[in-house]
């Protein structure tokens, strides 16, 4: 366990940041604060910062304050994913350069119990909310008594806070101190507690909620939203997944490196969080940039990809593709950028997704939950054509499964059904009883109908699943199988999967490293709705609902849930990666999604004076993207181009 250390390693660099350091450093701040303090808007940095701020190692030298980052969003009216590239979560712990070794973050200090039924958790002191209120442990009380454990606010709780099947409960201690109680043990709250973000400020969200605000006042603030009822209210003027919601308005207090400041259409400005609880080595307080400008609702990955390759945008490492490296290296001069190329902790660039609970077309759906058809088009895949053609040879033909790396890899699960074989993908459809029509051109369904699926999915994604899914169609053909493509946007993707009006669907293999699969299989275990839940939605509605909700999934299904029910209690290492071999196991034989590449190296597109960039480091979603690379040292070394300045 790791205990209260003030010794960081991270990119090779060690920094001492010992009480008595701490305690001794004389701390600095960017100019445009030291502005602020002279004008009497902002308090000394001394007055800003924890008794004790968290020491961020840099990558390449200590920083220069100021400059602009200009990014680009898909998605419209927020940061998406390519904002935090800059604008990254806070947890109560965080990770190292690493990707795997744990350290304190908000946290200074955490303790599991010897039974592994409580976690003692000490919360570092005198960190303030973007706007100046201390932040403390009835900011996590709030999360959890009033969000979490709010019916209306929250009707399904949470799986990763119930282990042993019961919500946890939370105790506090002290401002700084509290402790997490399970029914059962939960030694991968360790985990969790590197993933679940810190975003709900109680001084501020409490005049949403009526236990702290009169429903007399409630009600004129809903009637002044057009809203039915105060739970919309709430949801509406707090942070949601990638910033703060429309809204919620500007300067909604953060403890993330920047604040949101301007909201204009699909403009986004933010500025430097002046409380901010990080520094350098030198005692300069972080982040060094001042400013980061999005421009969001791009919606087109070839819209990003022309501002990526004209030099428009300062970082881009969410929205690239690997078939495109060969377009960002011939522009790099131009667009005055460098390239990098990061390895992936994806263990699936397409994460083929039958939809095996389909209701609009039972004959349909029967077909896909045949084992038999989905070994039959994963046998009809010819992977290496799609590596070849898509990804130079640098990704790996693979099924569904974990990294090579994570404890629980076996070659067989990543290899299982994965060769092209179309003369026996043939000759089990023919089993199925799938018949060829007259021309010896198309398969039948049992109902005489030409078997045709509809593929939708996010156009502008982070791997691209509509070219691999061009490939797959001309391949399937070779079998009688008729796919239609059908682009979608972000928000109509979301809306479609969630409804469960979709035939056949993509996402990426994103929780497929040690620190992500013992929380979310959600690729075998039907635990998610949505993106990554569309191939059992309604079964994994039966289980988020207690079976109230839904449809019993099988006995083979069943058995995976008991036992991820089991490797999040088990305080037995070796029987947890037992289970999750039993899971992955599972997943090999049946096929519940289907994989073609993985583990294939990100493009990294970096101007080239952004400094502390690390040359390489483990990138994926498990980790947060760039969140282990700290953004907040990132910084714009003289001369700024014209974009980067303001």
């Amino acid at each position: 366990m790791i205990k209260k250390i003030g010794v960081l390693l991270l990119s090779g660099a060690i920094c001492l940041a010992t009480v008595g350091l701490a305690s001794a450093m004389k701390y600095k701040e960017a100019p445009m604060l030291r502005a602020k303090v002279a004008a009497g808007e902002l308090p000394p940095v001394e007055e800003r910062l924890p008794e004790e701020p968290l020491v961020i190692p840099v990558v390449e030298e200590i920083g220069q304050y100021g400059g602009q980052v200009n990014l680009a969003a898909i998605d419209p009216g927020n940061w998406s994913g390519e904002g935090w590239q800059i604008i990254h979560f806070e947890c109560l712990l965080r990770l190292a350069s690493d990707g795997k070794t744990i350290l304190p973050n908000l946290a200074t200090d955490w303790k599991l119990s010897e039974d592994g039924k409580s976690m003692l958790i000490h919360l570092r002191k005198g960190v303030k909310w973007s706007d100046g209120a201390p932040f403390t442990a009835d900011d996590l009380l709030f999360w959890w008594e009033d969000i979490i454990l709010n019916d209306e606010l929250t009707p399904v709780k949470p799986k990763a806070w119930c282990p042993g099947g019961k919500p946890m409960r939370m105790e506090k201690i002290d401002d700084y101190t509290i402790r997490l109680h399970f029914a059962a043990p939960y030694p991968l709250v360790t985990l969790q507690l590197v993933r679940e973000r810190i975003e709900f400020a109680k001084h501020h969200l409490k005049q949403f909620h009526p236990r702290y605000t009169p429903m007399e006042k409630l009600k004129e603030l809903m009637k002044e939203g057009g809203f039915d009822h105060w739970y919309q209210l709430f949801n509406d003027r707090r942070s949601g997944f990638f910033g703060p919601m429309p809204g919620a308005g500007v300067n909604y207090p953060t403890l993330r490196s920047h604040v949101l400041v301007k909201r204009k259409g699909e403009e986004l400005l933010a500025e430097r969080n002046p409380y901010y609880w990080k520094v350098d080595p030198a005692g300069n307080q972080l982040p060094y940039i001042d400013r980061v400008f999005t421009t969001a609702g791009i919606g087109q990955l070839e819209m990003i990809t022309a501002k990526t390759i004209s030099g428009e945008l300062d970082l881009n490492s969410t929205r690239t593709l690997l078939a495109n490296y060969p377009l960002y290296k011939e522009n790099a001069k131009s667009g005055n950028y460098r390239v990098l190329l990061w390895p992936s902790t994806k263990g699936n660039d397409m994460e083929i997704q039958f939809n095996l609970t389909y209701e609009k077309d039972p004959v349909l759906r029967d077909i896909f939950r045949d084992v038999r058809f989905r070994r039959a088009v994963s046998l009809a895949i010819d992977r290496e054509e799609i590596n070849r053609v898509l990804y130079f040879g640098k990704a790996i033909p693979r099924q569904v499964t974990v990294i090579p790396s994570s404890s629980y890899y076996e070659e067989e699960f990543a290899k299982a059904y994965a060769q092209y074989d179309p003369e026996e993908a043939n000759r089990l459809l023919d089993e199925m009883g799938l018949k060829w029509d007259e021309n010896h051109q198309w398969r039948l369904r049992p109902d005489g109908k030409k078997l045709t699926i509809i593929y939708e999915y996010f156009a502008a994604g982070e791997t691209p699943l509509g070219p691999i899914g061009e490939l797959i169609k001309d391949q399937w053909k070779k079998i009688g199988i008729n796919l239609i493509l059908k682009p979608l946007s972000s928000e109509l993707m979301w809306a479609r999967y969630e409804a469960n009006e979709v035939q056949m669907g993509a996402c990426w293999c994103a929780n497929a490293s040690d620190m992500s699969f013992p929380l979310y299989p959600d690729f075998a275990v039907p635990m998610a709705t949505g993106f990554s839940g569309l191939w059992g939605g309604l079964w994994s509605r039966w289980y988020l609902s207690g079976g109230k909700e839904g449809e019993e999934p099988p006995e083979e299904l069943k058995k995976n849930i008991e036992r991820w029910e089991k490797m999040k209690t088990t305080m037995d290492e070796e029987e947890r990666i037992r289970l999750g071999k039993e899971i992955l196991r599972s997943e090999a034989e049946n096929l519940w999604t289907i994989g073609v590449v993985g583990v294939a190296p990100v493009p990294v597109i970096v101007k080239s004076n952004l400094r502390n960039v690390p040359k390489e480091i483990p990138f994926g979603w498990d980790l947060y993207f760039t969140t282990i690379a700290n953004p907040e040292q990132f910084f714009l070394k003289p001369p700024l181009f014209e974009s980067q300045k303001y």
